[in-house]
Formats: structure tokens, sequence, C-alpha cells
């Protein structure tokens, strides 16, 4: 049943984007983007702690709302820490 909720609230982005999404934020899961750690202040801390085959099930437990927040959360986040001058 979740599986179907899931299934129908994604199928409001278009599929393309969609799949584009999901590549984006399952390789987030691996490490942050910026310096390849996993700060704790990161909604990803705890998933990214998970072992590597929970990650698909974790992943797939998320609405799409879920989603659009993780990739806009991302995207402030890198962007700040970018013009903040905390590059390597």
């Amino acid at each position: 049943m979740a599986k179907q909720v899931h299934q129908v609230m994604m199928s409001s982005i278009p599929r393309g984007q969609q799949k584009e999404l999901q590549a984006n934020l399952l390789k987030l899961l691996e490490a942050c983007p910026f310096d390849e750690t996993n700060p704790q202040d990161c909604p990803l801390f705890s998933p990214r702690k998970m072992r590597p085959t929970k990650h698909l099930q974790w992943f797939d437990a998320l609405t799409e709302d879920d989603l659009a927040y993780l990739a806009a959360y991302h995207h402030v986040c890198f962007t700040i820490r970018v013009e903040s001058g905390l590059a390597k």
C-alpha cells in the first residue's frame, strides 16, 4: 500500500525529472558533495550511516515532498558553503 501511495505521488513529477531527481538524491546518500563528509546537521546524516542495502528501502519510503525538500536543502546548503569560502 505504501509503495502504491509513493508511486502515485511521484507521478505528478514528469518521469524524466523524477528519475534525475532520484539519481541525484541517491548520490547524496554516499556523502556530502561539498567535502565528502557526513555533517551532523545534514538531514541525510542518519541515513548515510545505514548499510547501503538499507538506503534504497529508506529512499523508497520518501514522499515527493520529502524528495523536493532534500533537493532544495542540499542546493541551498551547497551554495552557502561555496559562497562562504568553506571550499577545500
